[in-house]
């Protein structure tokens, strides 16, 4: 009984042994959550501060984003001018608000992302807005929005939809826009598929090969503006 009792006293020291216990793991980090924005408003004219014949200041405000962590968000504020693409780009950590000098009778477009103590990151949405002239008669319609095909798509169909969305800061004109799609196989698009139309749709029937899409936009005076270049692939 001894032996018996000795060997079992060395099992259960085996089966209870002093290993270490598995490293506890750490919680996966959610990523932010974004939020709307406040000011300059969306598809308008945005009148700022007047600093100059040809500058006014522009305030940005946005909701502060929200973190289920409740981890310190750093922000990043990005502003585009559409008539060059010029970008800049400002960190504005745990700011909601920033001001630029911008020109004149000048289209922008803006978007704020926010980055948690993890690293991950979320971006908010795109708006756009147009500064004022001096002496204003109407404005430029803003550069269309395209919708599909994504940028880089691949299409497994010969016929393809184009979608957009038409924008125009002058008041009642944006349902009033005429577009012209441009799809080609070179880039910049040249080639016409369809001219003047107010829907914000067109299918076109295409062979397999890679192909460059833009929309232009025209209001009813004639003012002209164009999106981006987009590129999709047809299999």
């Amino acid at each position: 009984m001894k032996k018996i009792g000795t060997l079992f006293t060395i099992i259960l020291l085996i089966s209870c042994g002093s290993g270490d216990d598995p490293a506890p793991v750490d919680p996966e980090n959610n990523i932010p959550t974004a939020s709307s924005y406040i000011a300059p408003t969306n598809n308008a004219v945005c009148t700022g501060e007047e600093i100059s014949d040809s500058e006014i200041v522009v305030d940005f405000q946005w909701n502060p984003f929200q973190d289920v962590e409740d981890d310190v968000l750093n922000y990043t504020f990005t502003l585009r001018n559409l008539a060059t693409n010029l970008v800049v780009t400002t960190e504005n950590p745990m700011e909601t608000n920033t001001s630029v000098t911008l020109e004149k009778g000048t289209s922008y477009a803006w978007t704020v992302a926010a980055t948690d103590s993890e690293g991950d990151s979320v971006t908010g949405a795109i708006w756009q807005f147009q500064t004022p002239f001096n002496a204003i008669a109407n404005y430029l319609p803003f550069p269309a929005t395209l919708l599909s095909p994504n940028n880089g798509a691949t299409v497994t169909t010969a016929d393809v939809v184009f979608t957009w969305q038409g924008n125009d800061p002058d008041e009642g004109e944006t349902a009033l826009l005429e577009y012209t799609v441009y799809v080609d196989t070179v880039n910049p698009p040249v080639q016409e598929v369809a001219a003047m139309i107010t829907a914000e749709t067109h299918t076109e029937t295409l062979t397999p090969g890679v192909y460059y899409w833009k929309i232009e936009s025209r209001d009813l005076v004639g003012n002209i503006s164009n999106s981006e270049i987009r590129q999709f692939i047809i299999e």
